[in-house]
């Protein structure tokens, strides 16, 4: 994953945490996920399941279950790096434009693969990760609240992305009222 994305899921947890909470679940870490943790910065990639440690850990910490968590942390970090005038734009841009955007948006956060998009008809977009067979859930689930959330700040009506299983990732069948 990318630093700057790993550090926006940082100041989340610290945000639904509380420092002190937030300190008790870096300490539940195993040592080499703890020293990437602390090591990380916007330009650098550590690995998914260093991301992955950190969000289980916080959610032990909460007694929260960690797919809600990691659910919320990650439409949390959507928002805001998609700024006011950001949404505003988004509102006014075509579903093919917007769609044709995903590799882009992919490739910041996330560096193995590609994202593949086509938009099917009006309404619908077939989204494809090729070049990654052995994608974490973790990440799989990420994209997936990534995409949701992008349609539903662009403006998009009762968003519905669903992944199913592909030979080289995931493919993802999204769905919205233009």
């Amino acid at each position: 994953m990318s630093g700057a994305l790993v550090l926006e899921h940082r100041r989340i947890l610290q945000e639904i945490c509380g420092p002190a909470r937030f300190a008790r679940a870096l300490d539940r870490l195993p040592p080499d996920a703890r020293r990437e943790y602390d090591e990380t910065s916007a330009v650098s990639w550590p690995r998914v399941t260093t991301a992955e440690h950190v969000m289980h850990a916080a959610a032990i910490e909460l007694a929260r279950d960690p797919v809600e968590l990691h659910e919320q942390v990650s439409r949390t970090a959507v928002e805001r790096t998609l700024t006011t005038l950001w949404r505003l734009l988004l509102r006014f841009t075509t579903d093919e434009a917007l769609v044709a955007r995903t590799p882009r948006i992919y490739a910041r956060a996330l560096n193995r693969g590609e994202l593949v998009p086509l938009v099917v008809c009006p309404g619908r977009a077939e989204i494809r990760v090729v070049g990654w067979p052995d994608i974490p859930e973790f990440s799989t689930r990420g994209i997936r609240i990534a995409i949701e959330s992008v349609l539903r700040l662009a403006g998009r009506d009762q968003v519905r992305v669903i992944a199913e299983p592909g030979a080289q990732g995931p493919i993802f069948h999204a769905t919205w009222i233009p």
